[in-house]
């Protein structure tokens, strides 16, 4: 009692203090004009008040549901109940929703992942190409490198001569002109092939100009490429980063998988448990209900009995009743294979019936010249549709009303009940006690005809329609049973059974038990 005090008292002081904070925070929205979504200040000042009502009325149905079972079971009960269970469901079914798509995201990553190697495993394949390539043009460039030393050599080597041939030329110049003049010549020959060489060494310095470019250029490129390499690993590495964040998160998605799972499943052994126990308590009230109504229509078929016999005794009363109402007039077993014999039957039936009931009513008339027996057509389509199946049933012609003497028509109508087994051989129809030691023999003899008639009765009861008699209709058995009931001086159970299997139409042998402790002692 006191934790609902506190309870209520927590949900009235946090909804004022949430309204107020509402109130606050919307005036201020209201005064600052701040625009929420695009909305003008009134309308976000009212998205303000409406958003705080929401968390006033999340906060008060948190509080009271989340820390009061009593008030959970109270207001839900059964319906709430499955509905939680349809929402479990749901929620189980998202998270293995969101445990496949995590199960994608990984194999996304994965293949991801893959494609990345590849393009690494290329990089590195061009890589190694441009590093085969460079050292080829480096190969070319050492080869460049040396010509041009042995030109240079050349060169110098030919400037030595020049000078030395200039020296020469000095010399000889006074001693012989004709030999400066040819020297001349060969000397303009060696320019000549002097200048050719310096083409040709100015065409291995565009070269190696060249060489030295490209060999910049391939540098660059072997950069760029280490670059992308070292972009690619990185890439790599925080892909492999990811794929493990997203491992640990579908880890960590199982364990609260698992979690939920069980909780689930617990939830579920619980309401499996209420339900249960409900239908228990459902099936316990039908039966009730249904013995209840049983009852009331036992009672009620007593009660139209029982007006029926004053009714009939009325009628004994004032005349000179010869039938009563519901009398049988005739009584047969009937089995119709063929549909077309089922009116032969009702027919026999008839005459069974009429027979009977001018004995009864007029006993005097030997040779009717008509029927006095009669029953309406739709009664006689009904009766010959219920019995054209094939099956056994006890039919029969019952009185529709009481009848004096002389009557010259007596109305009739038909019953047909399927012929079934009632009771198996030995099934007790009723019991009492008996103590011979205290009873008289009037009290003996009156204790057994109140077994017998309650065993007549519940045996109508449950469906005989025949004749029930005790034991084989012969009284020396039943007399001798009596007469060893009185001389056994000690009490007794005296229980009726069946004498043997029995069908609706009869008889029902009544079999007399006396049982001491258990143990039958003598029967009829």
């Amino acid at each position: 009692m006191t934790s609902a005090y506190i309870l209520i008292v927590a949900v009235l002081v946090m909804g004022g203090v949430l309204a107020t904070l509402g109130d606050r925070i919307g005036t201020r929205v209201g005064k600052a004009r701040l625009s929420l979504f695009k909305l003008r200040p009134r309308n976000t000042a009212t998205v303000v008040t409406i958003i705080t009502g929401s968390l006033i009325s999340a906060s008060t149905l948190g509080i009271l549901f989340g820390l009061s079972e009593s008030l959970r079971d109270g207001v839900f009960q059964l319906d709430d109940i499955l509905k939680k269970l349809r929402e479990a469901r749901r929620e189980v079914d998202l998270v293995n929703k969101q445990k496949t798509q995590g199960e994608k995201e990984l194999a996304t990553a994965k293949s991801q992942q893959a494609q990345v190697e590849q393009r690494l495993a290329q990089t590195n394949r061009s890589f190694q190409q441009a590093q085969t390539q460079l050292k080829k043009v480096s190969n070319q460039a050492s080869i460049l490198r040396k010509e041009i030393q042995s030109l240079l050599g050349e060169r110098q080597k030919l400037i030595q001569e020049k000078n030395q041939l200039s020296q020469e030329k000095a010399q000889a110049l006074n001693e012989k002109a004709k030999i400066i003049e040819e020297k001349n010549i060969a000397l303009e020959e060696k320019d000549k092939a002097l200048e050719e060489k310096a083409q040709a060494l100015q065409a291995k310095d565009r070269v190696i100009a060249d060489i030295s470019q490209r060999e910049k250029l391939l540098t660059k490129e072997v950069d760029s490429l280490l670059g992308e390499r070292q972009r690619l690993i990185q890439e790599q590495n925080q892909l492999i980063e990811n794929k493990d964040r997203i491992i640990s998160e579908i880890k960590e998605r199982e364990t609260i998988l698992k979690e939920a799972i069980d909780q689930k499943e617990n939830l579920l052994e619980e309401i499996e448990v209420k339900l249960t126990q409900k239908e228990i308590e459902i099936n316990q009230r039908d039966r009730e209900r249904q013995e209840l109504e049983k009852q009331l229509a036992f009672i009620q078929q007593q009660v139209d009995i029982l007006e029926q016999y004053y009714q009939d005794y009325q009628d004994l009363r004032q005349g000179n009743v010869a039938l009563l109402r519901g009398q049988v007039l005739a009584f047969r077993v009937v089995r119709v294979v063929e549909p077309k014999v089922a009116s032969v039957a009702l027919d026999q039936l008839l005459r069974d019936a009429n027979r009977t009931a001018i004995d009864i009513i007029q006993p005097s008339n030997s040779d009717p010249k008509e029927p006095l027996v009669q029953i309406t057509e739709n009664q006689a389509n009904q009766f010959i549709n219920e019995i054209k199946d094939g099956q056994d049933y006890v039919v029969r012609l019952l009185s529709a009303g009481n009848y004096v003497l002389g009557e010259k028509q007596i109305q009739v109508f038909a019953d047909a009940v399927l012929n079934q087994v009632v009771f198996q051989s030995d099934d007790i129809l009723s019991s009492t006690n008996i103590d011979p030691a205290t009873m008289s023999d009037a009290q003996i003899q009156q204790r057994l005809d109140q077994l017998l008639t309650v065993s007549q009765f519940r045996a109508r009861r449950a469906g005989i329609l025949g004749k029930i008699q005790i034991g084989d209709g012969n009284a020396a058995p039943l007399v001798r049973f009596i007469e060893q009931v009185r001389k056994s001086n000690q009490p007794l159970d005296v229980t009726t059974v069946a004498g043997e299997e029995t069908y609706t139409a009869g008889p029902l042998k009544i079999k007399l038990v006396a049982i001491k402790n258990g143990q039958v002692l003598f029967s009829n």
